[in-house]
């Protein structure tokens, strides 16, 4: 519909789009964008866009970025633009060390072959480039990190809730809000400080670096996750096990990115692969996700109609 859309990421809301259209989304570093002129920081939440090349993400990342005036906090800024280092050809005496699983973060969940199967082919393409590649069996199927996330999601959420109130001038209430996020709202609202502080630093222990699918499925048909259901915390739930690999790197604050690689012919729909870079790592994510660009190059392919 646009060339260039908006989107932001506060558990995957940038790179889930992304791999059920079949475009590039990136959650930058956190910091990395400011949240001027409405807020400081944000521990979860990140802007950013929705292209189809990654050469687009790169420049409009160098227009968005940088420090505001009044900003809490912010990422360091690039040696370099992002553009440049994104567009640099890749150096073949010094590879890349990356590792890669399909083990979901959430237990209980069941990874469809496709979304696995592009995985392990995406780290095989990556080798094939000349880059060291390694399965890695991550200790992160912590039952209590669903739950750990919601303890500080929920808090951000009544946050800005209540900021919207005093903009607004009177209270929130339920016809304000879908019943899933007037659901969380109300679940924050029964965290304490303690409690909500302990969470952040619960999450900050969480730190990891990767290859992943983007999705545990294929894109779900419409209303499967339901938002406005009469079982909002159920419809929570079930978007986790879709969506298991994107809210770690919200939690870490980390740099990540969903490419469109692949395509499965049985639902005619794409297959993201979900690459996560190192701390303020744009630029060699970048430049890493080009090189996956040129040797699957995706930005003319179409869904059909």
């Amino acid at each position: 519909m646009v060339p260039i859309a908006h989107a932001n990421d506060g558990g995957g809301s940038t790179r889930i789009p992304a791999a059920c259209c079949g475009l590039v989304g990136l959650k930058p570093q956190r910091g990395r964008i400011s949240l001027a002129p409405e807020a400081g920081e944000a521990y979860l939440v990140q802007d950013g866009v929705l292209t189809r090349t990654l050469a687009e993400t790169a420049q409009l990342l160098d227009i968005l970025s940088g420090h505001v005036l009044g900003d809490a906090s912010w990422a360091p800024p690039p040696a370099e633009p992002f553009a440049a280092q994104a567009a640099r050809e890749p150096d073949p005496t010094h590879p890349k060390r990356i590792a890669f699983t399909t083990l979901p973060p959430i237990p209980d969940v069941t990874v469809d072959p496709v979304c696995a199967k592009a995985a392990h082919d995406a780290a095989a393409l990556l080798e094939s480039l000349g880059h060291e590649v390694v399965e890695a069996d991550p200790p992160w199927q912590d039952a209590s990190l669903l739950e750990t996330f919601t303890a500080n999601f929920g808090p951000a959420l009544a946050t800005q809730m209540a900021f919207i109130g005093i903009v607004n001038g009177r209270e929130p209430t339920a016809e304000d809000m879908e019943p899933l996020s007037w659901a969380i709202y109300n679940l924050s609202r029964g965290i304490d400080s303690v409690q909500a502080s302990l969470a952040t630093f619960q999450l900050h222990a969480v730190a990891r670096a990767l290859i992943t699918p983007s999705l545990a499925e294929a894109p779900v048909v419409h209303d499967t996750i339901n938002p406005c259901s009469d079982q909002p915390m159920a419809d929570f739930t079930r978007s986790g096990h879709f969506t298991p690999y994107t809210a770690g790197q919200n939690i870490t604050g980390s740099p990540a990115i969903s490419l469109p690689l692949y395509h499965r012919e049985d639902l005619d729909l794409p297959v993201g692969v979900q690459i996560i870079g190192q701390p303020a790592g744009e630029g060699d994510l970048l430049a890493l996700a080009t090189q996956l660009e040129a040797a699957l190059p995706w930005h003319e392919r179409r869904a059909t109609i």
